[in-house]
């Protein structure tokens, strides 16, 4: 590995859309039917933490005066009302729940009527709601995003709120210049 001589916010990033990128492929491939709950929590859980990475990355690339939006408070806005970008939030509750609880924030979910084609096999795997995770012994950070979670993920495919967070990055990255 060709080490960077200093620390490189966009090299950084890249690294990380990197990281998510993969990790959704890898969990889209293992989320089908009938598949070890072990496995998808793993997949499940490294691609919230890289989504977050990443969001965070481009928080970190706004505020450093790269050129990129104006301030972070431009990002978060614009993050906020961006129909992908929102689900991020979603995600850093799902992320923190799944990293510091080992929370199960997805479970199997079988096939329903109308089936729509082609069938995803992510979307077997869906949010859970934030009351039927367990209750934290102590206070996260993240809890003031419990709303978004529920609002935005649960009950609806894993697979898709992924997806989302994906096009969000993809906009971004053109945005940035990545």
């Amino acid at each position: 590995m060709v080490s960077q001589p200093e620390h490189d916010r966009r090299f950084m990033l890249r690294a990380a859309l990197r990281g998510f990128g993969g990790a959704r492929q890898r969990f889209l491939a293992i989320a089908t039917p009938g598949a070890a709950p072990e496995d998808v929590f793993v997949l499940l859980t490294e691609a919230l933490w890289w989504a977050v990475t990443a969001d965070d990355g481009f928080e970190d690339l706004a505020r450093s005066g790269y050129g990129y939006r104006a301030n972070v408070g431009a990002y978060r806005d614009a993050r906020g009302r961006d129909p992908y970008g929102r689900v991020l939030l979603g995600l850093r509750y799902a992320r923190d729940r799944c990293g510091h609880q080992r929370a199960l924030v997805a479970v199997e979910h079988g096939l329903g009527f109308p089936i729509a084609f082609p069938v995803v096999f992510g979307e077997f795997f869906r949010w859970r709601r934030s009351a039927q995770l367990p209750v934290s012994g102590r206070r996260v950070a993240s809890e003031r995003l419990r709303s978004q979670y529920d609002n935005l993920l649960a009950g609806r495919p894993a697979a898709a709120a992924l997806e989302s967070a994906a096009k969000w990055f993809a906009q971004e990255q053109g945005i940035a210049g990545l």
